[in-house]
């Protein structure tokens, strides 16, 4: 009888520990980053490949997905943008809201020194060729406690 107080004890924690979460989830493959969702402001700072000069991107992500809100760059060309909206410290800036959908991909290589911060921590700095996937997705909260969602 005992041990059964104790399982009915512990099953509404078990129920909670396997409910649907909304997650972000960053990985290069090697690493991975793990968080409940409300609302993140994600920052991605590198050097440009081709210009050698930073860029940084701007994405605001919640339960329904990924949104580039702004862009921070210092040259023209090579993929960057044309269309700036202003100048502020240096660098070309455009602010924007534009939805991506629940996932993201970004390849990186060493020569980018990529930066991936998540509410101003960083949180990846990939030192080796890789893709980085961000991704918007529902884990279960036992998987979101211990990172393996």
């Amino acid at each position: 009888m005992n041990l059964l107080k104790r399982f009915l004890f512990l099953f509404p924690s078990l129920i909670i520990l396997l409910f649907p979460a909304n997650v972000l989830v960053i990985s290069d493959g090697t690493h991975s980053y793990v968080s409940l969702l409300g609302e993140k402001d994600v920052k991605i700072a590198y050097i440009h490949s081709v210009q050698r000069s930073e860029v940084v991107e701007e994405l605001k992500v919640n339960k329904t997905g990924l949104y580039v809100t702004g862009m921070w760059w210092k040259d023209f060309g090579a993929g960057l943008p044309e269309d700036l909206q202003y100048l502020e410290n240096g660098y070309y800036v455009k602010k924007v809201n534009i939805p991506l959908g629940k996932s993201l991909s970004f390849w990186f290589i060493p020569l980018n020194h990529a930066k991936i911060s998540v509410n101003g921590e960083v949180i990846l700095s990939p030192t080796k060729e890789t893709p980085v996937n961000f991704n918007v997705r529902k884990c279960p909260l036992i998987l979101v406690i211990i990172g393996r969602c």
